[in-house]
């Protein structure tokens, strides 16, 4: 029995992430899906309501963008499930079993829209290269390659009748264009959308549907481009188009909706509001059931039949995730708010004029509801809680109230559409008080982009957000461990206008002590103290922070063998590096020495802790964690010295991080975490080598703990881009520091058998090419690189059959200056280009 309009079927869960593609398989109502996940999956029916997951296709380096299904025929009897993503190929697997067969590569860039030529071999596929191609399934190989979009092709079809030896295929694209093509030559243009081709299905023969993200539907003929209707209704992006039936269609888009449409009407029949940030995919079965792929990584299906719909239960609790939603007026959902002028609950008495027709309820107190009219019910639907105001633009941007918007369940002070070449728009949240680079190297991560658009997601960040009052984060700022505001140095401030003055040291109130060190000269662990070395501090034999993870300075005392366990493990030239490198080594009594005789001679308030305070702190570096929360808070409160201070502290801190207490008490929420690594991140200048090195020291070190790593690899990306900007160092031990962080990450991605993060660790050798690195830091490159080719057989793969590599640029760099290089890093070398060869 059917109803008039669609109600949720069932949900499917499975994929980790975005759904982008959905695809029918036609000869028993199942699916095909497409993921950022890097996998495609198969569905069948299970009973009469639901599906069951059959295979998990998982032959691509990088996130599905597309899929297509291929019924079956002579040649490939099982019919084909087709795939194609970022990583620019397609690959190709038998549809009964989901297998593996062969794959298709040819395309420069993302490979963004896949379909059939019906009643032939021939497989259509569009690109972020500008191009689309039409291939040969029976030779495997491109036999046309379509050239004339000047943007990303993200939609291309068949409308041709193959009898008459006259094929049709249509291309949308990026630069608002869709065009015509007979016979391989462009024989039409199709003008009138004022952004973003996304999605082309055909009607009937001479009649084909395209969506935009100019928030618009259009029907065309397909001989005389005539545009012959607009569809109105979405208020954002539309993704995807889809026939229901010959009569129907239905859309998605990123208003978060699901609309139905009569080919013979401009609204929409029916409007299904969906509990996800973007919907970004929908395809119809044979029984006319509605598919669709969502940003949480869901797959909804709805149907109009009642014998195949969910219990009572289920709608109702899926209803109830739609109505617990928030609504971003800023994002495009519902258009401008104005609240003064919003009805109150009296509007809801009234019934709705149409299917889909929305409202908004002014509840007080600056609460505003909104409501769908379903007509099928005759009631009005609640579908979230909006938030945002008319003060807000269409980028998303902060309102002059202040008011935060929700992005994937996070408050920002921005979330903006960003265009980038490829022309497809981008959400990219941002917080006034993030570090722009780290928000455009998460954005990169997420959308999987390429580096170089680093530097300009970041200046994009910069300038729209300029004007927020940022530099008040340093007043404002609260040590997650004291509750005090941060110690900023004068001088440092934009608002310190004290002129002369800025060069005074708070510890003596004289003018400010610069420590005279030579830049040419690279500090070393086996270097002997001469009275050049003395502390203008003390007179004494001056502790300098230099210490090498390969040379221990002293034997340890049992004491100390709490926190520091054991030597430093000794590298070798063996590949894969299985075990993590440590920071361990310390002369513990010339570090706690230099710590007292700058709290010695500290003034102001706040900046000096008393005896018994100073022991605290020695209990804990040598292992005593009794009271570890007030001890930390003690150990911390000195940040706030001057920033050429507190390298002493900076030094402590990668000691104590080894302990587990100490991490499990830094690390048992995100919110402490982020705080903690935060403010370590703010002390990285390159004018204090010191404290870069002790911050990269930490950062290896918390790859001996579990909850260390846990937050190291969590965070790897933001992590990865803050210590590269650093680069190029010219001290020795801090390039080994660094070096020693990216070799971690290696095993760590060896260890967990992590091919994502060796792609990414892959793409960052790329920043090392131009470096000097000395010997001890280029072996630790090269230690890493070896350990990548051992975890992903791809990159072997791309170093042996490209003549242009990140690989061989390395090598070529290390080459040119192997006169640098001792005997140890230059047979690890040759190690690393053998395993390369035999692998």
């Amino acid at each position: 029995m059917a109803n008039t309009s669609y109600r949720l079927r069932c949900q499917l869960y499975g994929h980790e992430s975005d759904v982008r593609s959905v695809s029918t398989i036609t000869e028993y109502d199942g699916i095909v899906s497409g993921s950022r996940d890097k996998t495609a999956r198969i569905w069948r029916p299970s009973d009469k309501t639901s599906f069951e997951q059959r295979a998990v296709l998982k032959n691509h380096t990088h996130y599905i963008i597309a899929t297509c299904y291929i019924p079956p025929n002579s040649e490939f009897p099982d019919g084909l499930i087709v795939t194609g993503g970022n990583d620019k190929k397609i690959c190709v697997y038998s549809a009964k079993q989901g297998i593996y067969l062969f794959t298709l590569e040819g395309h420069e860039q993302t490979v963004s829209s896949l379909a059939h030529v019906p009643q032939t071999d021939q497989l259509l596929s569009g690109s972020w290269d500008f191009t689309g191609r039409i291939w040969s399934l029976s030779t495997k190989k491109c036999i046309q390659t379509l050239k004339g979009h000047s943007k990303a092709v993200w939609a291309i079809i068949s409308m041709g009748d193959v009898t008459q030896n006259s094929n049709i295929i249509l291309t949308g694209a990026a630069d608002n264009i869709i065009m015509g093509w007979k016979n391989q030559v462009k024989f039409q243009t199709y003008e009138g959308h004022t952004n973003c081709v996304r999605s082309l299905t055909s009607v009937n023969a001479n009649e084909f549907l395209s969506c935009s993200n100019d928030f618009n539907i259009k029907l065309w003929n397909v001989n005389s481009a005539q545009c012959l209707q607009t569809y109105v209704g979405h208020t954002s992006f539309v993704y995807s188009v889809a026939m229901v039936s010959s009569d129907q269609f239905a859309s998605v888009s990123e208003d978060r909706s699901l609309r139905l449409w009569s080919v013979n009407a401009n609204e929409p029949k029916q409007t299904i509001r969906l509990p996800t940030g973007t919907v970004w995919s929908v395809c119809s079965l044979t029984n006319n059931d509605m598919v669709v792929g969502s940003s949480d990584g869901r797959i909804f299906v709805f149907t109009k039949d009642t014998s195949r719909t969910a219990t009572m239960e289920e709608i109702a609790a899926f209803e109830q995730e739609i109505a617990s939603t928030s609504i971003q007026t800023k994002t495009g959902d519902l258009g401008e708010v104005k609240i003064d002028d919003l009805p109150n609950e009296d509007a809801l008495k009234k019934p709705g004029t149409r299917e889909g027709q929305t409202t908004m309820i002014n509840k007080g107190n600056g609460h505003v509801e909104a409501y769908q009219w379903n007509m099928l019910d005759q009631r009005w639907m609640k579908i979230g809680d909006v938030v945002g105001s008319a003060d807000s633009t269409a980028q998303g941007q902060a309102s002059a109230t202040g008011e935060k918007i929700m992005f994937e369940g996070q408050y920002y002070d921005y979330v903006f559409n960003v265009e980038l070449d490829e022309g497809v728009p981008l959400k990219l949240p941002y917080n006034v008080t993030d570090d722009p680079w780290f928000a455009a190297q998460t954005f990169i991560h997420r959308h999987e982009l390429s580096q170089m658009f680093l530097d300009q997601v970041a200046q994009f960040i910069i300038t729209n957000t300029k004007g927020m009052i940022i530099d008040q984060r340093a007043s404002d700022y609260v040590d997650p461990f004291t509750g005090d505001g941060r110690y900023v140095p004068i001088g440092t401030s934009p608002m310190d206008t004290t002129g002369p003055q800025t060069n005074n040291d708070p510890f003596t109130g004289t003018g400010r002590y610069v420590p005279n060190v030579n830049p040419n000269v690279s500090l070393s662990s086996t270097r002997k103290e001469t009275t050049s070395n003395q502390d203008p501090f003390t007179g004494a034999g001056r502790y300098t922070p230099n210490d090498s993870n390969d040379q221990p300075t002293r034997p340890l005392s049992a004491s100390q063998s709490t926190v520091i366990k054991t030597e430093d493990a000794e590298l070798t030239a063996a590949f894969p590096q299985a075990h993590y490198i440590t920071m361990r080594n310390a002369d513990i009594s010339k570090i706690l020495g230099k710590l007292k005789d700058f709290n010695d001679n500290a003034t102001g308030d706040g900046l000096r802790l008393l005896d018994n305070q100073i022991q605290q702190i020695d209990e804990l570096v040598n292992g005593n964690t009794n009271n570890v929360e007030m001890k930390l808070n003690l150990l911390f409160q000195l940040l706030k010295w001057p920033i050429d201070k507190i390298f002493p502290i900076l030094d402590i801190i990668r000691l104590i991080i080894l302990n587990v207490d100490v991490c499990k008490y830094i690390f048992e929420n995100d919110i402490k975490s982020n705080e903690f690594i935060s403010q370590l991140f703010t002390y990285l200048q390159s004018e204090q080598s010191a404290n870069t090195m002790f911050i990269f020291r930490t950062l290896t070190n918390l790859f001996s703990n579990d909850l260390g790593e846990k937050y190291m690899i969590k965070n790897r990306n933001s992590i990865l881009a803050k210590i590269l900007i650093c680069l190029p160092l010219t001290k020795k031990n801090t390039q080994i520091a660094l070096t020693n962080v990216i070799l971690n990450y290696c095993i760590y991605a060896y260890r967990s058998n992590d091919e994502r993060l060796s792609d990414y660790l892959y793409e960052c050798y790329k920043e090392f090419v131009d470096i000097q690195f000395e010997s001890d830091g280029a072996k630790r490159l090269i230690l890493g690189l070896g350990t990548l080719f051992c975890t992903n057989a791809d990159l072997v793969l791309n170093v042996q059959t490209t003549s242009d590599n990140n690989a061989k640029r390395f090598f070529t760099a290390l080459e040119k200056s192997a006169s640098q290089l001792n005997a140890d890093t230059l047979e690890c070398f040759e190690r690393c280009r053998a395993l390369v060869k035999n692998l």
